[in-house]
């Protein structure tokens, strides 16, 4: 079986590791797995891995997109990969017009993803194309079959993203080297016993940063100085963003000697172990929300938003998480009432072999 997974650009995110977990998988099982994007730094994993990577211009929503088109109809035509897996929706729509200008002799079977709850629109309408179409979520299911109408529901599969219980558990310990970075980082700055807490992701508008500075104010408001981490570097397009929490930050007493922005990092685990909570703050509800779900499993309890796959993940693993969608005050009065008294933490199923295996399966189906 030859698989050709597509998307945008090979940044960080959920949707770039779910796709490289995928190749990995395919590969060690004997597959080919290939995948297309517009580059980026995790183009060396792959490679690490063995997985074909082919840079084609299938992320940019200019003119640009028609070379994508038809360098995308020469790749299919070349190579006649069974499955077509779109992870996003300018491929999704790229690799659905290219299909249609193929010959009906090199026709390949075509999977749709929905990994986000975008506005309603003709534009996001792609994800219903699929002859399979794969929800990351109960609530990805939901807005899918609550919003469009005219498409086959039975080719919906849930297939939610999983954690690997080897790299993600409360057994997980940090190494003494990192321990001792942190901890000369930590000396450095003088933080010494403060509760810390981390928002994790990308830089932009829909993460929730600037609600994220205020509960940070609110807490040492509160007598609960805390200390926040922002873990992830600036999203395309939002360096106008970064400059304005930066400039809050300086402006501020409070937050200039308690937030920190450690840019885009490979240690997050550790990060997120030493972290006393994770907060989810997304302005828009996710269709899933990987982070809460690596937090939760490594034993921090998380802070966020009641709302999408977050607000799902929280009433099942977390329930005092979950706060009103853009109340800091509750969000801040929630974490240290949390800090002062803790609560369990449900166990659950959702591994990254299970979302493996459902994944593959779901390609099978198509092809026998």
């Amino acid at each position: 079986m030859k698989v050709v997974q597509v998307l945008p650009r090979l940044h960080g995110g959920g949707v770039e590791r779910g796709t490289i977990e995928i190749a990995a998988y395919l590969k060690h099982l004997g597959h080919e797995a290939v995948v297309i994007s517009e580059g980026g730094p995790l183009v060396k994993e792959l490679s690490t891995l063995g997985v074909t990577h082919v840079q084609l211009s299938v992320g940019t929503k200019s003119l640009q997109a028609l070379r994508g088109l038809w360098q995308l109809r020469k790749f299919l035509i070349e190579t006649r990969p069974d499955i077509v897996h779109s992870r996003s929706r300018l491929p999704g729509w790229l690799c659905f017009l290219a299909m249609k200008l193929l010959p009906n002799s090199v026709r390949t079977r075509f999977v749709t993803s929905v990994h986000g709850l975008h506005s309603v629109s003709w534009y996001s309408a792609i994800i219903t194309k699929g002859e399979r179409i794969e929800a990351v979520s109960n609530a990805a299911q939901s807005y899918l079959l609550d919003n469009y109408q005219g498409f086959d529901h039975s080719r919906v599969r849930v297939i939610p993203r999983g954690v690997d219980p080897l790299e993600f558990s409360t057994k997980f310990e940090p190494q003494r080297t990192w321990n001792e970075e942190w901890l000369t980082w930590c000396r450095e700055r003088q933080i010494s016993g403060a509760p810390i807490v981390s928002i994790v992701g990308r830089i932009s508008r829909l993460k929730g940063h600037h609600d994220f500075l205020s509960v940070i104010e609110l807490l040492h408001q509160q007598d609960l100085p805390a200390i926040g981490l922002i873990i992830g570097g600036e999203s395309e397009g939002h360096t106008v963003l970064h400059q304005e929490l930066q400039e809050r930050v300086e402006k501020s007493a409070i937050l200039r000697s308690s937030v920190y922005f450690l840019g885009q990092r490979t240690d997050v685990r550790e990060l997120m172990t030493i972290s006393n909570f994770v907060v989810s703050f997304s302005s828009t509800p996710e269709a899933f929300g990987r982070t809460v779900l690596e937090s939760l499993t490594l034993g921090v309890p998380v802070v966020g938003y009641d709302h999408g796959g977050v607000g799902d993940l929280l009433k099942t693993l977390y329930p005092v998480g979950a706060v009103p969608v853009g109340n800091v005050q509750v969000a801040a009065d929630r974490i240290k009432e949390l800090h002062a008294q803790q609560h369990p933490i449900e166990s659950h199923e959702m591994t990254l072999q299970a979302m493996r295996e459902k994944t593959v399966a779901m390609y099978e189906e198509l092809l026998c």
